[in-house]
């Protein structure tokens, strides 16, 4: 299970890569991949290259990551459409007759990004018959019309709605535009049209703005066991004094925050549930007759990524030079104003496509990996318990 973090996706193939080798060594495979906005793109390439052995597969996720560029993903922001888009913008903050503006940033380059990196094709290869190595993939993306998360899934039976938490699953041939959607954060990327399939045509956004943790739809979809790889701590933020008031990317960065949270929440509920199990209390008919062990892979601590992006905006994107050299990157830095603190980094590592943040992401990932695995669990490698006890 994959959730989402914009350009913060990098962190989750470097655990993955330090996961992979023990799961192969205790031939254990990876059957079931679901992820949500970024977590949705990483999630495709591994069902594409599902056919190789996880440690591989991942190894060339990391590639993929750190030649990873902004343009790659998205316009130049000082380009003739990117600034007709924010003229137009303002205008329509002044009330002006023009078009209405679909987003801050255009994506247009990462469709193509997506066809490059991602055999879309070779994903129906490895999930169709007996000898597959995958069960299911699913991408999460939300229904602009409906407000409902929409799991698009390839493979596996598709499972029932869970109207109480707004879940939709639709069978769907996965392509790029199910994977730009599940990633299409709103305001910041356009909306997405997905015309396949037909009945279930619309437009969608970022699978994370109602479910960025898809902790259920991997169950859902079969997983016994699941790998839970997230981009922020588990860790209960201490409460720090305000001495000045918040502007709008501290609160943005405050909202980003919460929608984080639901990772954390769905594994305390997960570890209810097995502890349950265990208990032989099966009063709730809606839980599994049998325990999830789970692997929990996240940052140490609250704002961790936040401040490893605040250290390389600072060290390599606040100079003249750097304007030059990485005119985006540092534009982006000044307009988020990503040297103010954390709260402010927390929100510009999302877009950060910088080498030197893809690469400390990675290696974090790794780290925080190698971290769970050195720590005693219930059934090691997975864990049954609550854990925050481990």
């Amino acid at each position: 299970m994959l959730a989402g973090g914009g350009a913060r996706g990098a962190y989750e193939m470097g655990a993955l890569s330090v996961l992979a080798p023990v799961l192969e060594a205790r031939g254990e495979r990876v059957e079931i991949l679901v992820g949500t906005s970024v977590g949705g793109i990483n999630a495709a390439y591994l069902a594409a290259n599902a056919h190789r052995p996880l440690s591989e597969a991942a190894a060339g996720g990391m590639d993929v990551w750190r030649n990873l560029r902004y343009r790659d993903a998205m316009r130049p922001l000082l380009s003739p459409s990117s600034l007709s888009k924010l003229a137009r913008f303002l205008g329509t903050c002044l009330g002006l007759p023009v078009k209405a503006v679909p987003s801050l940033l255009d994506t247009a380059p990462l469709r193509k990004t997506l066809d490059r990196v991602i055999d879309f094709g070779r994903i129906a290869d490895n999930v169709s018959g007996e000898a597959a190595p995958l069960h299911a993939v699913g991408v999460v993306a939300t229904s602009y019309e409906t407000g409902r998360s929409i799991v698009f899934h390839q493979g596996g039976v598709t499972p029932p709605t869970n109207d109480e938490r707004a879940i939709d699953y639709v069978a769907a041939h996965l392509t790029n535009v199910h994977v730009l959607a599940s990633g299409a954060i709103p305001v910041v990327f356009p909306a997405v049209e997905v015309t396949e399939p037909a009945s279930w045509r619309g437009w969608y956004g970022d699978g994370g703005v109602r479910l960025n943790a898809p902790l259920d739809p991997a169950l859902e979809l079969g997983a016994q066991r699941v790998i839970v790889i997230g981009l922020n701590s588990a860790e209960v933020p201490k409460e720090l004094p305000v001495t000045t008031r918040p502007d709008l990317f501290d609160g943005a960065s405050s909202l980003l925050g919460v929608l984080a949270d639901q990772l954390t929440n769905d594994v305390a509920t997960l570890t209810e549930i097995n502890e349950a199990v265990e208990r032989g209390d099966d009063s709730d008919k809606g839980s599994p007759r049998q325990k999830i062990p789970y692997i929990f892979v996240v940052p140490s601590h609250r704002m961790k990524i936040g401040g490893i992006a605040l250290d390389i905006y600072k060290r390599h994107y606040t100079s003249l030079r750097a304007l030059l050299r990485s005119p985006n990157l540092a534009l982006l830095g000044r307009i988020t104003d990503a040297a103010r603190n954390r709260m402010h980094s927390e929100l510009y590592s999302y877009l950060f496509l910088g080498r030197e943040f893809i690469d400390e992401l990675i290696e974090l990932g790794r780290t925080d990996a190698q971290r769970w695995l050195d720590t005693e669990h219930d059934e090691w490698p997975w864990r049954v318990g609550d854990p925050t006890e481990a």
